[in-house]
């Protein structure tokens, strides 16, 4: 049996444009990390890489607004601003920095923070207001995946499709950081749903579906068609590495269903997002053949760093090859799940219902091959949860056609009437939205119930936290300091900047002084005045994950930070 949704109409993008402003208004309420907002609501503490991010994107914006009359063009220009002796960092492709730091001046402009000090480059960036780029690609994702699943499934699809987006925790928790995982998820997600609809579509009507091309037969993806999605891959490839995953997936996908007539538009597809990545970073263009190596290559070449599963410390490179699955299993909710499992497969699986299976398996099989590294719960693969939101909206659909089917007699009559199943899918989904509610603003330590959630995770050896989020504005909030200018001693230290982007986008630690510290610092005299720990038993004592009466975050009686003075220790 094949999906047959009603005809789309212009109104049917009202449902998933609704949830996309909830959505919207929903982070940017609860962004404040740090006191620069203190009239929002707590938001997730700075994370380690935050601060990497939005530096980057103010440089590169504000060099973008200076570039005016094509003077970023001249090789001069180029030098000037990406060259070895500037202060950029191409770790990453400019695309999804850029868009931070386009809404960091957007941000900074409409509300801006009090003192704020500016960085050792003269440039005065919050992490606070680039956190709204992540809140606005948040959005668009979820009005993507809701619109492209009402096309397909209908509304009521669409609707539970974007919802879910929401529900699942982790990716909630991630729209409210300035990092590039949100924006990654938008370009990623808008280029598999441009080629799932529009390389099934006749040249004759674009907006006419036609039926799914069997195995082995004929595919009318126009040139038009096949320079729009490489564009798109393009755009992706310029956010940053999980869009190399792109055109295995969807090369796989075309050569399957349409053999060697497949060649010709996936060819476009790849040159044309190759030219766009290319053309849209700058620093290529000093050194292509250097550039390009050193960028693919330097995944195999940074630090190591620890991940705690399963009750042990793995180096990266030496994770259990089940990790990304069990990690995506256990942070989605268990009931969303379910109907992403009758998505995919209580039906016929048609060619697009693959290629959003496949989008969503390949990250996660890419993580499984040994010695790829892999770390930070679900963030290297964080492009797989959007399009299980539209197998889980399809799903829906599914479930709702079985009960309307069932609905003339027996128990299910209490469904017959539309309202009726409307009620039934409203109370599913707010059944799922306890852990987005609980858990806030540490969504990033959310596990589901088939681990007995963060406390029944805790005990079978899985990681409490691990990006510095639940050093709250409470947290910081709560340090008693007992001297003019206190010294504190900061668990775990990750990176040698940590300490001092923490206090720098930090109003609370400026206006108390606090002077932070690694545990291993041999320089300071003297004893500590206390210690702020978050709970990454990756790379914290043994000894600190007790659960003494301490000052700190909990959730679900498992400590996720915590602050101690130096008298009572952690």
């Amino acid at each position: 049996m094949t999906d047959q949704p009603a005809k789309f109409e212009r109104q049917d993008a009202f449902g998933p444009l609704a949830v996309a402003l909830v959505a919207l208004l929903s982070v940017v309420l609860t962004l404040d990390a740090a006191g620069d907002y203190p009239k929002l609501f707590e938001g997730p503490g700075i994370t380690i890489d935050e601060s990497f991010n939005v530096q980057m994107g103010v440089y590169q914006w504000r060099v973008l607004r200076q570039a005016h009359n094509f003077v970023l063009l001249l090789p001069e220009s180029v030098e000037e601003f990406f060259g070895p002796k500037t202060k950029y960092n191409p770790d990453h492709p400019p695309l999804g920095r850029v868009w931070l730091g386009f809404w960091h001046d957007v941000a900074e402009w409409l509300f801006p923070p009090s003192d704020h000090p500016v960085d050792e480059h003269g440039i005065r960036f919050v992490t606070d207001c680039a956190r709204v780029g992540s809140a606005t690609a948040f959005a668009l994702t979820i009005f993507l995946i809701g619109l492209f699943t009402t096309k397909w499934y209908g509304r009521t699809a669409g609707i539970v499709a974007a919802v879910s987006l929401v529900l699942m925790p982790r990716v909630f928790a991630h729209a409210h950081l300035a990092s590039l995982e949100t924006f990654m998820n938008l370009t990623y997600s808008a280029t598999i749903l441009a080629v799932a609809h529009w390389w099934q579509v006749r040249r004759s009507g674009l907006s006419r579906p036609e039926s799914q091309p069997p195995e082995g037969g004929t595919t009318n993806v126009s040139l038009r068609l096949a320079v729009l999605t490489g564009v798109l891959f393009g755009l992706a490839l310029l956010t940053k590495m999980q869009a190399i995953l792109i055109p295995p997936v969807v090369g796989l996908w075309a050569l399957w269903h349409w053999r060697v007539r497949a060649i010709k538009p996936l060819a476009i597809f790849g040159i044309v997002g190759l030219v766009v990545f290319f053309v849209g970073w700058p620093w290529l263009w000093l050194d292509p053949v250097t550039h390009f190596h050193e960028y693919f290559a330097r995944t195999t070449s940074r630090a190591v760093l620890n991940c705690y599963y399963l009750g042990q410390v793995w180096a990266d490179k030496e994770v259990p090859w089940h990790y990304p699955f069990v990690m995506f299993a256990v942070t989605v909710p268990a009931g969303l799940h379910l109907l992403g499992l009758l998505g995919a497969f209580s039906r016929r699986c048609e060619p697009r219902e693959r290629l959003l299976l496949a989008a969503t398996l390949l990250p996660l099989v890419l993580f499984a091959v040994p010695s790829v590294a892999v770390y930070d719960g679900e963030r290297l693969f964080l492009i797989s949860y959007p399009m299980w939101a539209v197998l889980i909206g399809r799903g829906a659909e599914v479930a709702l056609s079985h009960l309307r089917r069932k609905s003339d007699a027996g128990p299910w009559r209490f469904v017959a009437s539309q309202r009726s199943r409307g009620m039934a899918v409203t109370l599913f989904l707010l059944a799922q939205s306890v852990g987005v509610i609980q858990m806030h603003p540490c969504q990033l330590s959310y596990y589901n119930l088939l681990v007995g959630g963060l406390y029944g995770a805790d005990r079978l050896g899985f990681e409490r936290t691990y990006w510095g989020d639940s050093v709250t504005r409470s947290v910081l909030n709560s340090m008693p300091m007992t001297s003019e200018a206190p010294n504190v001693v900061v668990l775990p230290v990750l990176h040698h900047n940590q300490l001092d982007d923490l206090t720098r986008q930090s109003p609370i630690l400026r206006k108390k002084r606090v002077q932070l510290r690694p545990d291993n610092d041999q320089q300071r005299n003297g004893s500590p005045d206390g210690w702020l720990m978050f709970s990454r038993k990756a790379d914290v004592p043994p000894a600190a994950w007790g659960e003494r009466n301490s000052v700190g975050v909990f959730r679900q009686n498992v400590k996720l930070a915590a602050w101690r003075s130096a008298t009572e220790g952690l």
